[in-house]
């Protein structure tokens, strides 16, 4: 299989290998290494540090230098000059680590907006370790003015300005992200000068993120615009600014980074469905604050309040917590186990409850009957640890075909610790096996059917996600019995998720889609399939858990632009295998 040594052996989402790099490059532990026959397994601990205001997640050491490489080297690259810098918010200091790292600059104001997380960045040794100690940088200016005082009293123009605002998520917010707010950038930019923006996300708000860049363009600037996904925020978007047109020619980045790609170009383009919504945008001005109108009203994140209620039911420590109301920071530190399986995230300790919890429960507590499981992958022992909270299970088989998986999952204390040291139960037997052969040796039917095998990235793969294989399986179905399969995201890969489901439904079983939001992956689907139609999906869940809605009826509904996606999903069967190829063009894009 493939060599652990070479970067460009990996499976799955480039990001999982900037991230894995990331963290690699940065405090960790080693907790197991090694090959089995058909994949490199690599498990590891590191320390993450987390930073919430008013509840909202801001950053996080897992992935912040994603975000803030991509704020900074763009602009520096395209600037022909960057001897003074002005960075405005950014009060954790990561923008100003990077462009610290340009041997030239001689200058940098540091605007930190009022507020609670200046002063946490300052306690917090950790977000000084995490930031380079870059406040203490001699070639740093902290201003304590305010934002407004400081373009009255500044007059020296800047070669390179930064601007990380808040998301305008509020009325107060979206008055930085006004005609006269650039305007203002505008007056202190040189003639060759480049602003960059933090920008609303292209993906999730597209007419802000437009609206913004015809904000900026109503001061009289030229825009340039970009975008890259960030694992734990999704698609962040961002915009260059001059005084003159600007055009990224494919210039290298050379300063040292943890996760930038060679070549750029492509964070630079738009798909014509993001880029149709440009019509829409509006201009945002004092006189006239419209960016609001295309906000939700709730800004909390409720998937933010989810996962810190998880967090903090769970072992963590708190570094730093103060403020008034409406300015509330909360610093965590937590630990993170996390497998890589050929540089593929499987899972990470931080969050694997919210997909285990999501997988296992809704096709347990809507079956009438639980006695006997079967499990097809899951090697880790997480969806038996779920499974084994039901009393009335009387027996699991769990079939995984890596026998190092198996390892890790008894033997590996941290994980034995996290499953619950759910290969040891009595009642679970471990078959080091094909699924497909293992399916073909049964003929005592089970009550649930757990598919929890990995994404169809090959044609290996794909052959466990056909009508053939999902018709084998149903044949070991009781009559009331429930099959759920995991199907990827029908988010990043609606395509793959929804032929998943098709693929179900051709076995002539009856099925029913419902997703989760999992923050180490985004948005994760699953579908059930049962030979009789699910009558009611207003169903609760009896047994302990952490992550999962009184109501599981609300995990069901899918935005109407899934339909689409939906109605032009394939098949996949083995005399027409496509589900391989649908998953590496859409991993692609």
């Amino acid at each position: 299989m493939s060599n652990s040594h070479k970067d460009h052996s990996y499976r799955g989402d480039i990001y999982d290998l900037i991230e894995l790099n990331q963290l690699l490059s940065g405090p960790h532990q080693i907790l197991f290494e090694g090959k089995s026959p058909y994949q490199d397994v690599l498990l590891i601990e590191t320390k993450n540090i987390r930073l919430y205001w008013n509840n909202q997640l801001m950053w996080n050491s897992l992935d912040e230098r994603i975000f803030y490489e991509a704020l900074v080297h763009p602009a520096f690259v395209i600037s022909d000059k960057h001897e003074r810098v002005l960075i405005i918010g950014d009060e954790c200091g990561m923008a100003l680590r990077e462009a610290l790292k340009y041997a030239d600059v001689s200058h940098v104001s540091f605007v930190p907006l009022p507020g609670e997380t200046l002063l946490a960045a300052q306690k917090t040794q950790e977000i000084s370790e995490i930031n380079e100690g870059s406040f203490f940088d001699k070639r740093v200016q902290i201003i304590k003015s305010n934002i407004h005082d400081f373009f009255k009293k500044e007059q020296q123009p800047f070669d390179v300005i930064i601007v990380d605002l808040p998301d305008p998520e509020a009325k107060e917010r979206s008055k930085m992200y006004t005609t006269e707010f650039y305007r203002k950038l505008s007056n202190l930019l040189t003639d060759d000068g480049i602003l960059v923006s933090q920008s609303a996300s292209p993906e999730d708000t597209p007419v802000v993120y437009w609206s913004i860049e015809k904000t900026i363009q109503s001061a009289s600037l030229h825009t340039l615009n970009y975008h890259v996904n960030v694992p734990w925020f999704g698609d962040c978007g961002f915009h260059l600014a001059g005084k003159k047109v600007l055009k990224w020619c494919g210039e290298k980045i050379n300063t040292p980074n943890r996760s930038l790609p060679k070549n750029i170009k492509t964070w630079f383009t738009f798909s014509q469905q993001l880029m149709s919504y440009k019509k829409q945008a509006v201009v945002n001005s004092l006189k006239c604050l419209r960016l609001c109108r295309f906000l939700p009203n709730n800004v909390q994140d409720p998937e933010d309040m989810k996962e810190l209620r998880h967090l903090l039911s769970n072992s963590h420590r708190v570094l730093y917590e103060g403020g008034t109301k409406g300015d509330r920071v909360l610093v965590l530190e937590t630990k993170d186990v996390r497998l890589y399986l050929d540089k593929q995230l499987q899972f990470s300790s931080l969050d694997e409850k919210i997909y285990h919890e999501a997988l296992v429960h809704p096709a347990l507590s809507m079956v009438p009957k639980r006695e006997r499981i079967l499990i097809a992958g899951g090697g880790d022992g997480f969806a038996i640890r779920e499974v084994l909270k039901y009393q009335d299970v009387k027996h699991i088989d769990l079939v995984d075909l890596d026998p190092l998986m198996i390892h890790i999952a008894r033997n590996i204390p941290k994980v034995a610790s996290l499953n619950k040291r759910a290969l040891h139960d009595k009642r679970v037997s471990v078959h080091q096996k094909d699924i497909q052969v293992f399916q073909k040796e049964q003929k005592e039917p089970y009550d649930v059917i757990i598919v929890d095998l990995p994404d169809p990235g090959d044609e290996l793969l794909s052959r466990l996600y056909t009508v053939e294989f999902f018709s084998q399986l149903s044949n070991l179905l009781t009559e009331d019995g429930i099959l759920v399969c995991q199907s990827h995201s029908p988010g990043y890969a609606p395509f793959v998720y929804w032929s998943i489901g098709l693929s179900l439904k051709g076995t002539g079983m009856h099925i029913r889609s419902y997703h989760t939001d999992v923050p180490s992956f985004g948005d994760w689907g699953f579908h059930l399939a049962t030979k009789k139609q699910l009558q009611s999906l207003n169903r609760k869940v009896f047994v302990p858990n952490q992550t999962l809605p009184e109501d599981l009826s609300s995990l069901f509904s899918f935005p109407s632009k899934s339909r689409s996606v939906r109605e032009n999903s394939h098949m996949n069967t083995l005399s027409n295998l496509k589900l391989q190829e649908i998953y590496k063009q859409e991993l692609r894009r």
